[in-house]
């Protein structure tokens, strides 16, 4: 009995390193996700009243999207809830959502070709750590039909004209 017990708790104290180190790198991975979600601008769009508030929001409110809309020739776009969106996805699913992202303007997708998969699985982390929170956002309204506000109207101008000598 007694060299049960101690067979157990050798065993136990042998992983307890191994646990830490799971504990702790997620507790990193985290922090660096955070870091890159804020370095890459995305609660620019993707948490109401970031911008407006001076880089500043209250946590229930983070990612919950909607923060900026816009409206342009493309139609009119809302940036997702991103706490929803992560509560769906494995990490190796996010990271090939975004691999394969192609959006309407104004969501700056080309980028996530600069991150490695440890950078996109580091932001994953983080925003599924804050949890799912809010609610969908509005769909994409196509070119014409009435939106819902608020959003940020686009006007592209036209070709530049070249004028002869300059």
């Amino acid at each position: 009995m007694i060299k049960a017990l101690l067979a157990c708790a050798v065993g136990i104290l042998a992983t307890a390193p191994a646990f830490a180190a799971t504990s702790s790198t997620s507790e990193q991975s985290i922090r660096r996700g955070e870091f890159l979600v804020g370095y890459g601008g995305c609660h620019d769009c993707h948490t109401p009243g970031w911008s407006e508030h001076g880089g500043q929001a209250p946590k229930d409110a983070l990612l919950t999207g909607g923060g900026t809309n816009f409206q342009g020739p493309w139609g009119t776009t809302y940036p997702p809830n991103l706490r929803l969106y992560v509560q769906k996805l494995t990490p190796k699913q996010w990271t090939a959502n975004l691999r394969a992202l192609k959006t309407r303007p104004a969501m700056p997708f080309w980028t996530f070709r600069y991150l490695s998969d440890g950078d996109l699985a580091d932001m994953y982390a983080y925003i599924r750590s804050l949890g799912p929170a809010g609610k969908p956002v509005h769909d994409w309204v196509p070119p014409g039909q009435p939106a819902p506000a608020p959003y940020l109207r686009l006007v592209l101008p036209g070709p530049l004209a070249v004028r002869p000598g300059e």
